[in-house]
């Protein structure tokens, strides 16, 4: 018995999962005397992100990170303007080179759409075997194809027998996993290019595989493939009364089984990544009451199973409420233009309007002079905070000077840290909150007539 139990221990020892270490180190001198950090994500629905390491640059702007790696994985070193991207294996060293630093600017701070650029960090003597060579290769291949077919049409027939190309082209991905998986995600994603794809048997086919979250081409093809899905069903019907009634009524078991037998989605992981996905695209449209969504949300930690699943939630969950109706808004601090520091929680017991702006944008300016009636007429009992971000204190004083400084006039000093918390897309925003300090408006409550008669009816019962 001993004897088969150390056969079988020595069979093993090839499929265990060892941590090697990984170094990555180079020079860059604009990023001296700053700190960089290594990071992964997590999963790439809501991009949550952990760091792996982090270093003090140097006075010559030398880095080096060191720390321990199981699988094969991506990886980014992030800052201000851009974000380096890189494939790491266990055990392997790599010199790289970063971009310039480069600091945003206010128009990239106030733009809402602003994303740093991605790119794929520079491998010192890149080897022609190493992953980061092959994936370059292979995604060169990938956008001729893709190009190909946006250009001349994307018909079935002629879209397999791409994919048949690629599987030619790479023959030496299918002994790593990592890359088959990445290939195989891909080609998913060029049949799903067809006019009218047959999104049942894309799925049928991702529900044979042992689903790799930690592979970014998974979520390139998850986040495709299952896009706004409930918002569209709404032209069909039948499709939009039944999901009405999931939500209306809570029913997360009708809304697994719909998920499963309707659309065919049998893969645990797959079901469960798709049930949050789904109601995750919900939060953020007006199709539904968003806090029936929450709370369906909510329940449907009770049906995963899966631990990563279950974190993922959680990260959407915490940041869903940071701004839902009826949830305490979170703490901040300010520091007012008399040099006097605040939080928000030292308001409770009146109602609070808060106008997160800027003192360059002229909306913000139009929106003060309608605040200042607001204030004059109901000082009393609400509370105007006008908070600015990504500002200088002498510009705001300057500004509240013009409003005889009635009116609260907060600086924030880490901008990017309350634009997350409240989930401020862009500027300006604005917030009502209650006596409790919970949200009570978190959409609509613009400055302007609709709001005077709504805290009219609030203010004066």
């Amino acid at each position: 018995m001993k004897k088969f139990f150390y056969i079988f221990l020595l069979l093993s020892i090839p499929f265990l999962s060892f941590a090697k270490e990984v170094k990555v180190y180079g020079v860059e001198p604009t990023f001296a005397g700053k700190t960089l950090e290594m990071r992964c994500f997590l999963e790439q629905m809501v991009s949550s992100e952990r760091v792996l390491a982090s270093c003090d640059v140097d006075s010559t702007g030398a880095f080096s990170f060191v720390f321990d790696v199981t699988e094969t994985m991506q990886a980014f070193i992030p800052s201000e303007t851009s974000r380096g991207f890189i494939f790491l294996e266990p055990g392997s060293q790599y010199e790289v080179k970063l971009f310039p630093y480069r600091e945003r600017t206010l128009m990239q701070k106030l733009d809402p759409y602003f994303a740093p650029v991605d790119y794929l960090l520079e491998i010192v003597k890149l080897k022609h075997g190493d992953i980061n060579a092959q994936l370059m290769e292979f995604e060169d291949a990938f956008d001729f194809y893709s190009m190909k077919h946006l250009k001349y049409g994307a018909d079935v027939d002629s879209l397999k027998k791409s994919v048949a190309e690629i599987h030619e082209i790479f023959p030496d991905f299918a002994s790593k996993r990592f890359l088959w998986d990445y290939l195989d995600y891909r080609c998913m994603l060029i049949l799903n290019m067809a006019q009218n794809a047959n999104q049942a048997k894309i799925i049928e086919e991702l529900n044979k595989k042992e689903i790799d979250d930690a592979n970014p081409a998974f979520w390139d093809l998850f986040n495709t493939l299952f896009a706004d899905f409930i918002k569209q069903s709404a032209y069909d019907r039948e499709q939009a009364l039944t999901f009405s009634r999931i939500i209306e009524e809570g029913n997360v078991k009708m809304y697994f089984l719909t998920i499963k037998n309707r659309y065919g989605i049998t893969n645990p992981l797959l079901r469960e990544l798709v049930a949050i996905k789904w109601l995750y695209d919900l939060l953020g449209s007006n199709e539904y009451d968003r806090t029936k969504v929450y709370e369906l949300l909510r329940s449907v930690g009770s049906i995963i199973q899966c631990q990563s699943n279950r974190d993922l939630l959680t990260v959407i969950l915490n940041s869903a409420s940071s701004n839902l109706p009826g949830m305490e808004a979170p703490d901040f601090k300010a520091v007012s233009v008399d040099g006097k520091h605040h939080s928000l929680s030292e308001l409770k017991g009146h109602y609070i309007y808060l106008n997160f702006g800027n003192s360059f944008i002229d909306q913000t300016q139009k929106d003060l002079n309608v605040l200042m009636r607001f204030h004059n007429e109901y000082g009393r009992d609400l509370d105007i905070v006008n908070v600015f971000l990504y500002d200088q204190m002498d510009q705001v004083m300057r500004l509240s000077l013009r409003f005889g400084g009635k009116m609260n006039f907060w600086v924030v000093k880490d901008s990017d840290a309350v634009k997350k918390l409240f989930g401020i897309k862009s500027l300006p925003s604005f917030f009502l909150l209650d006596k409790d300090g919970n949200f009570l408006m978190t959409r609509g409550a613009e400055p302007n007539d609709e709001l005077k008669l709504l805290l009219q009816r609030i203010l004066k019962k």
